[in-house]
């Protein structure tokens, strides 16, 4: 799948669940959900190969990530 097509699948599937890109979770969904199409076998081992990336490349904790997952649907 071309880089820009995921994209723009995974932004509609957001959008779709109400999740727009003004809300602070939408960027970390969109890596997470980037991760996961790249490789499925990543929901086996979430907080390692999904949480820990993305927590890495914002400078936060792997918990913050998931708690922001975990919220989304408060914003």
């Amino acid at each position: 799948m071309v880089t820009s097509d995921l994209s723009a699948r995974i932004n509609d599937v957001l959008r779709y669940v109400g999740i727009t890109r003004n809300m602070n979770a939408y960027i970390i969904l969109s890596q997470a959900l980037t991760l996961i199409a790249e490789d499925d076998d990543r929901l086996r081992a979430v907080e390692k190969e999904v949480y820990t990336p993305i927590a890495d490349k914002k400078m936060y904790e792997p918990k913050a990530v998931q708690s922001t997952i975990l919220r989304a649907d408060a914003y």
